[in-house]
């Protein structure tokens, strides 16, 4: 009997076909039976039908002929971007020539001659494959979040998208309807963070052994940092950065009480603590310090990030400027009648002469020199307060417009790093740390 072979089905148009090893062999025009054959595409084509067909013993070929088409690989995007696949359409952008031939030509002969439409590619394109001038438009999953790069990006001949990858980040310093004027102590400050350390150590009796101190209040600026005194996290008089494990990181917390903050807390483990390394202990200079988080914060209308400002946000004078003051009483005593229902702290400050500052301090016995990285506040007689800075410490934060809207946003100007107790007169001055001239440290230390 005369053995079967199958003719060369050739390769695709804008591909080639190869002949899978050992399994025969294409002897001119002809494959013996039992051949595999292999398509595959040049660039910016991808191969639609079959990958590989096999010389079958009637002499055919399995399968069909597989075919090359122009296609764009769907690029690769993050869970919170959402993508949508737009009918395809070729987009109209008429040249000066485009102008030139199309008034030369009557409406009648447009009549006559209707434009036609462009044709469908044909053939299937394989999962995660795109059509030539296909758009993909994007937007964020979540209100909390803004988009960088491309809303829309175009499948071009090169096989490549136009635009750029989209990315969804954060909107910073958004707190709904809250304003100087309006704050008050129900408000919710959603980029408030609340610092824990481990009890271990403290010889206080009413301390069980592995309990949770609240020791500071830092400021989230993405979701895995926050900014924090750098007095906080180190030994008290000393560049020592305490460990990891020794604190931890609580986002969500309204209430002082631990026992009555909601479930929408989160607690969060961190992963490095870096002192910034300018910070003097003594004088409390550059009283700053990044944490870096383990765990991703989950943002939400309780959990926001605060913007970081720059050197020309701040174009009023930086005298008289009202601050808002927002942290939790440190030192609260949990047999106190209204420690149940304590809440996070706030007050208006208003920026003070540093010399008028040093002057205070030194009339009340006390030795302090005012860097400058640092600023003097003191409270606003006119404002809604129920903080003692000294007492709380915290985080300051102005309202400015934002980069992306005209719309106010909360900005983070300092942290609170020094002051006198005493009763918490209205007249008294404490000490903060500037975030601005930290900011490039600060970013470089978000990435």
């Amino acid at each position: 009997l005369e053995e079967k072979n199958c003719s060369d089905p050739g390769g695709p148009l804008n591909g080639y076909r190869r002949v899978v090893e050992d399994t025969g062999l294409l002897n001119g025009r002809y494959a013996k039976i039992g051949t595999v054959i292999a398509f595959f595409c040049n660039n910016s084509y991808v191969l639609s039908g079959n990958e590989q067909r096999i010389c079958q013993d009637d002499g055919e070929w399995s399968g069909k002929q597989p075919i090359c088409i122009k296609a764009c690989r769907e690029p690769k995007i993050s869970d919170l971007v959402r993508q949508k696949v737009l009918p395809m359409q070729v987009q109209s952008r008429e040249t000066p020539l485009h102008q030139l031939y199309s008034s030369a030509f009557s409406k009648q002969k447009l009549q006559i001659y209707p434009t036609k439409k462009p044709a469908l590619p044909f053939g299937e394109l394989p999962p995660g494959y795109q059509h030539l001038h296909t758009q993909l438009q994007y937007e964020c999953v979540s209100p909390f979040y803004r988009r960088l790069g491309s809303s829309r990006r175009t499948c071009l001949k090169t096989g490549k998208w136009s635009g750029r990858a989209p990315v969804c980040i954060p909107i910073c310093g958004k707190a709904e309807n809250i304003t100087l004027k309006k704050a008050v102590g129900s408000t919710r400050w959603p980029w408030q963070a609340a610092i824990y350390r481990t009890a271990s150590g403290v010889k206080e009796n009413s301390l069980r052994k592995g309990a949770w101190i609240l020791i500071c209040s830092g400021a989230l600026v993405n979701e895995r940092t926050v900014v924090v005194a750098a007095h906080c996290v180190t030994d008290l008089g000393k560049t020592i950065v305490l460990k990891t494990a020794e604190l931890k990181v609580v986002l969500g917390k309204f209430y002082r009480d631990d026992d009555r903050d909601e479930k929408t807390i989160q607690n969060l483990r961190i992963s490095a603590i870096i002192v910034h390394p300018n910070y003097d202990p003594i004088l409390l200079d550059s009283d700053i310090a990044v944490i870096k988080l383990l765990d991703k914060a989950r943002i939400s209308s309780r959990v926001q990030p605060i913007c970081l400002s720059s050197s020309h946000d701040l174009t009023s004078s930086t005298e008289d400027l009202k601050i808002m003051v927002t942290g939790w009483k440190v030192l609260a005593d949990i047999k106190d009648p209204g420690y149940k229902n304590d809440t996070i702290r706030m007050g208006v400050v208003q920026m003070v002469d540093s010399l008028l500052c040093e002057q205070q301090y030194e009339d009340n016995g006390i030795q302090v020199s005012i860097t400058d990285n640092m600023f003097c506040a003191k409270q606003d007689h006119t404002a809604f307060s129920n903080i003692c800075p000294a007492e709380t410490g915290g985080i300051a934060a102005i309202t400015l417009p934002g980069k992306a809207s005209p719309e106010l946003r909360w900005h983070l100007m300092g942290l609170v790093s020094w002051g006198y107790d005493k009763t918490c007169s209205l007249e008294l001055y404490s000490g903060y740390t500037k975030a601005l001239p930290f900011k490039d440290w600060i970013e470089k230390n978000m990435k």
